[in-house]
């Protein structure tokens, strides 16, 4: 049986890599990782991956595409493998996209500001918020850029990652059996 395809988003430190990574090893899904995209691209205009950087250098190369940079170049990538997870769409038409063009089944993740604030304070990213407040702010600016409330409300299913791994991977076995009957 042929595995569904599927996308995995959120807001920043919701766990979508963890959501993907355990996709990717229980049910064999190949993941293409958005953000990397971009960042392999700052890496090559050698610029500093901020976020601030990734947003101009996804709208600048969008604009030579029709659609989006981004969704296009992991929608090239995935048609040379077999089932897919994108994992970190963040616009409306990336989602729209990958539903059509792949059939993917949407996957949100979330979490409450706080726990996703901590959790963004481990990784230690260039240009990362040092206080809930200023995150806050930099997440309502990416809402608005991105449009991230249109691009959830796309989603087919949505998890609860604000407690520990066990009970997001039970949310994602459910998912999974329910979309390819495992």
């Amino acid at each position: 049986m042929k595995k569904t395809n599927l996308g995995v988003f959120g807001r920043a430190g919701c766990g979508k890599g963890i959501a993907s990574e355990y996709l990717e090893k229980k049910y064999n899904y190949k993941i293409i990782n958005l953000g990397n995209i971009v960042r392999a691209l700052a890496k090559k205009e050698k610029l500093r991956p901020t976020r601030e950087n990734l947003e101009k250098l996804q709208a600048k190369y969008s604009k030579r595409y029709h659609e989006d940079f981004v969704i296009e170049h992991a929608l090239e990538k995935a048609k040379r493998n077999g089932a897919v997870i994108l994992d970190g769409i963040r616009k409306p038409i990336q989602a729209k996209l990958a539903k059509q063009r792949l059939k993917a089944r949407l996957i949100l993740v979330d979490a409450s500001p706080k726990v996703r604030f901590e959790r963004m304070k481990l990784r230690r990213r260039a240009g990362f918020s040092k206080t809930l407040e200023e995150f806050k702010k930099v997440e309502a600016k990416e809402n608005k850029i991105f449009r991230l409330d249109k691009t959830f409300s796309l989603a087919d299913y949505k998890v609860d990652n604000s407690k520990d791994k066990k009970w997001l991977y039970h949310q994602l076995d459910k998912i999974i059996k329910k979309i390819n009957d495992f």
